[in-house]
């Protein structure tokens, strides 16, 4: 599904009486080639719409303007919510001897209200380029102006000197790093296993914890790991998680947000 087509806001009224909300509405292209406007999503008057062109315009921005080089890495959109996911080859830290971690950042926008433009910075484990999300460890930012506005060059500027000051070191992504390694000296059996999904990880569903305990003592075990393949580890067990969730071929906003919990939910484990 192309996520750039034309779109517009449009009042909605019932028997003549106009309502505070409109219509959010793509332009498909028809065979007929005449336009062919569906409905995506139903707004508030006062919700920041921006088309998705101008949200990837916005990140290639910020990303211009960082001491850090990002590339694009995926784009999702199922129609109504759209994700625009950057990597950075520039090593912020090591689990362990071979095995890095890099920064990366997600712009996000919806044309149903459900996610406000803006942005949130994230890691990538460089073997096998698994996205990491953390609420925990990593602020989320909103957009109070569009790209337009006279004021946009403030958020840009705030926006840029947040992703500096984390690829330079910071407390956050210190303590993100250090629990990861905490993670990857960290021994699951049976106990810890059932410790893990009841205490920590039990908001996720019975089906894609089937999936990630079968990746996790499946023999593509010794992918997540570059030292002792032979032990199970919370390392092997996120990145099990990760690669199930972030290389899905058809993935939702709901595969990114069990993204977040598992890996907050990991972390705290061994906090």
């Amino acid at each position: 599904m192309n996520p750039y087509l034309p779109i517009r806001k449009v009042p909605l009224d019932y028997n003549g009486v106009q309502s505070s909300a409109f219509s959010v509405q793509m332009n498909h292209p028809s065979p007929a080639m005449v336009d062919e406007w569906k409905e995506c999503g139903v707004v508030s008057n006062n919700y920041m719409l921006l088309p998705n062109e101008e949200v990837k315009q916005a990140a290639k921005q910020v990303a211009k303007e960082c001491n850090v080089e990002f590339i694009h890495d995926k784009t999702f959109f199922n129609g109504k919510q759209y994700v625009y996911s950057m990597s950075s080859p520039k090593v912020v830290g090591e689990i362990e001897k071979g095995d890095d971690v890099a920064l990366g950042m997600q712009f996000w926008n919806s044309y149903d209200g459900s996610k406000s433009f803006g942005y949130s910075l994230m890691l990538f484990r460089l073997l096998c380029t698994n996205g990491m999300m953390s609420k925990d460890h990593f602020n989320t930012y909103k957009f109070k102006h569009e790209p337009t506005s006279e004021n946009w060059d403030e958020n840009l500027e705030q926006v840029v000197t947040n992703v500096n000051a984390i690829a330079n070191g910071s407390v956050k992504i210190e303590d993100f790093i250090s629990n990861l390694r905490k993670l990857n000296t960290y021994d699951v059996d049976i106990n810890k296993l059932g410790d893990i999904r009841h205490n920590h990880l039990n908001d996720i569903p019975v089906g894609l914890w089937g999936q990630i305990i079968d990746r996790f003592t499946g023999p593509d075990r010794k992918n997540y790991s570059v030292r002792d393949t032979n032990r199970n580890t919370g390392w092997q067990l996120l990145n099990a998680s990760t690669d199930i969730l972030w290389h899905k071929e058809n993935p939702t906003i709901t595969s990114y947000n069990q993204n977040q919990i598992i890996v907050d939910g990991l972390c705290k484990a061994v906090a």
